[in-house]
């Protein structure tokens, strides 16, 4: 009897070992996952400012936030889904593409905006490859929106499934319940343990990640240059007789060296 009372015991002990390390195993591996997540973000921010540069750019060149909401709207892009930085554009323009006329120009310094604009909303959307340092020949892709934004989600699947499945109260409800002393005196005690075990799991319980707070830039995935060309070309065009003034005031005040 005293050996199958010790053989029990060491059952119970191994089973409540494999439980502790299931457990503290998932949740360290959700915060290690959490804080690469973070670390990510953090490595993310840096395109930001070349993402809002590069539209302040191009909205310069299309004189006020009405036209250039109307840019869009022409080039089947949604304004909402596009970054509109406040502040003064320095100029950025090194010189002025040639034409046979001022629309002419016009016409090409808002192209050559828009397409570095498209460029690194693309970069920054989907991505960019890159060398790997660590192994010659293979390329590596830049951390990007579209892939944060699913890790982010996978994460908080992760998070729903830890904080129900293996909240703290479960698992010590289950430990209990193996030691039929234990759990006589959790009978007899009663509500004030539940009580207990509600604010452990209130206490120690995972924040689901909020994606929306982090308060990083959205932009539609635009146009490759090549699409929207015709677009660009009748929207200057259409925009240009009743502005020009304004329109020769622009390309100067943004040529580089013109103050």
């Amino acid at each position: 009897m005293s050996d199958l009372k010790d053989f029990a015991d060491q059952l119970q002990q191994d089973v409540v070992a494999d439980m502790a390390e299931s457990y503290f195993g998932h949740r360290k591996d959700l915060d290690n996952m959490i804080e690469g997540f973070q670390l990510m973000v953090e490595d993310f921010r840096k395109i930001g400012p070349k993402l809002s540069l590069a539209a302040a750019r191009l909205h310069a060149l299309l004189l006020d936030r009405t036209t250039a909401r109307n840019f869009y709207i022409a080039l089947d892009i949604l304004p909402s889904c596009i970054p509109f930085p406040e502040g003064e554009v320095v100029p950025f323009l090194e010189s002025i593409p040639f034409a046979l006329t001022v629309r002419g120009r016009y016409e090409r310094c808002v192209c050559m905006a828009y397409e570095r604009f498209q460029k690194i909303a693309d970069e920054y959307l989907n991505g960019r490859y890159y060398p790997d340092p660590d192994q010659t020949g293979r390329k590596r892709l830049t951390v990007h929106y579209i892939r944060l934004k699913a890790l982010a989600e996978h994460i908080n699947e992760k998070v729903d499934q830890v904080n129900r499945v293996m909240s703290p109260s479960e698992t010590l409800r289950y430990v209990k319940a193996m030691d039929p002393e234990l759990a006589e005196k959790e009978l007899f005690i009663g509500e004030s343990c539940r009580l207990d075990e509600c604010s452990l799991d209130e206490d120690l319980k995972f924040k689901p990640l909020d994606f929306d707070g982090l308060g990083l830039p959205v932009v539609q995935d635009l146009p490759r240059l090549a699409e929207v060309k015709p677009a660009i070309r009748d929207f200057c065009w259409q925009m240009f007789p009743g502005r020009v003034d304004e329109v020769r005031s622009v390309l100067q005040r943004m040529l580089v060296g013109s103050e």
